[in-house]
């Protein structure tokens, strides 16, 4: 693609998006808006051209930060997936290069805010995107975020919460490239310790009732999942990374199970037809068809469902012990049954936060098995057709000299 069809391929790119933002974001995308794409946009090629990036570079980075934030037009959770689609197909109808429409689509997904970038580019679209931080309208998008938080998140922060969590975001974060430390480095320090400022100013002491007096308290570092944002956020990110691994887990089985079922009822029927004029090929076809099976199956064990007892007694959901969120643990149960004990969990702080906790660690204990059995599946494919071949090597030496 010369450079011609470079620049009409963005400018088509950037016309689209533009009408598409101004049609279908509503006025309170206050802060993921047009004005915000093209920031990023502007901000990745400003990084870009610092680091002398190739023409080809900066094209892919305008393009995916122009489309980054499309999926907002149809959800605001999960929008990155929705972004990757609108800009393939975009792209595919403008008959883009199929390697560079995968390009764009990774450093799209490089924007999910638990990515971590794994390229040059994935780190310069990262920067760009939280340019703002190193920006002097930080508190001014902080006040834009806050409130599209509470219309599509139904989060709502006191000032405490609000500056507190963000401090927090601000304390763990570190631009990836040199040129945005340099770039924005300085006004983002100016930003977190204003931010960490508020954060102090507006803490709340608490306050202890003794008899006539109260007693003020410094406010507990302790706290519970329900009343932290942040820890409600780390146990969805860590539920839904869970969940791709098992899913990652179930793939890699299902690879297993099919290569091994194809090497069984394809190569050994017709390997067999030699055996009998070539009986040296006895022991290695024994050895691969011992090596199949036995990867068959514990590829078949990291795959199999878990023993479910299906029922959860009414003492056991009292005592605080159960997890009425998985199905495996009520599917038995009628529904007053069932609908009586989630009151009995959701009632109580306690109980419900037990629940979540549970639940991300039976998932993590399930995942554990899967991965272990999967190790030991690939460990045995591996050493196996390892052994095939010196056992197929010896048996031929011996049988020809």
């Amino acid at each position: 693609m010369n450079k011609m069809a470079e620049k009409t391929i963005v400018a088509a790119a950037e016309r689209y998006v533009a009408a598409l933002l101004k049609e279908k974001l509503t006025d309170d995308h206050r802060y993921h808006s047009l004005q915000h794409t093209f920031r990023v946009r502007d901000a990745a090629l400003r990084l870009g051209r610092s680091m002398e990036l190739a023409d080809e570079e900066l094209e892919l980075l305008d393009l995916a930060a122009l489309f980054h934030d499309t999926g907002f037009t149809e959800t605001y959770e999960g929008h990155e997936a929705i972004s990757r689609q609108i800009a393939q197909a975009f792209l595919e109808d403008h008959d883009y290069p199929p390697k560079k429409i995968e390009k764009v689509l990774l450093l799209i997904d490089a924007t999910y805010p638990a990515k971590h970038p794994a390229s040059k580019l994935e780190q310069v679209i990262k920067d760009a995107d939280l340019s703002n931080l190193g920006s002097e309208t930080y508190f001014d998008n902080l006040k834009d975020l806050r409130y599209e938080w509470a219309v599509f998140l139904n989060q709502s922060y006191d000032d405490e919460e609000w500056f507190k969590l963000n401090f927090k975001f601000f304390k763990e974060h570190e631009y990836y490239t040199p040129a945005a430390r340099e770039l924005y480095g300085f006004q983002s320090d100016v930003n977190r310790q204003k931010l960490k400022a508020l954060r102090k100013s507006h803490a709340k002491p608490e306050v202890i009732k003794t008899g006539a007096k109260k007693v003020e308290k410094e406010p507990s570092k302790s706290g519970h999942i329900s009343s932290s944002k942040s820890a409600q956020m780390m146990f969805k990110t860590a539920l839904r990374n869970h969940l791709d691994l098992s899913n990652l887990a179930d793939n890699k089985a299902n690879i297993m199970l099919s290569v091994n079922a194809l090497i069984i009822t394809i190569v050994m029927p017709l390997a067999a037809s030699y055996v009998k004029s070539n009986l040296y090929l006895l022991v290695p076809m024994g050895t691969l068809l011992a090596t199949c099976l036995l990867s068959m199956i514990f590829a078949t064990l990291a795959t199999r469902p878990i023993k479910m007892m299906g029922y959860t007694s009414r003492e056991v959901i009292d005592s605080g012990r159960s997890n009425l969120f998985f199905f495996g643990n009520f599917y038995k149960m009628t529904f007053p049954e069932y609908q009586e004990g989630m009151q009995q969990v959701v009632s109580d702080d306690q109980n419900l936060e037990g629940s979540i906790m549970r639940d991300l660690y039976y998932l993590g204990h399930s995942l554990g098995r899967k991965y272990n059995q999967l190790r030991i599946c690939y460990t045995i494919f591996m050493y196996g057709v390892i052994a095939t071949v010196a056992v197929f090597g010896v048996s031929y030496a011996i049988f020809v000299f």
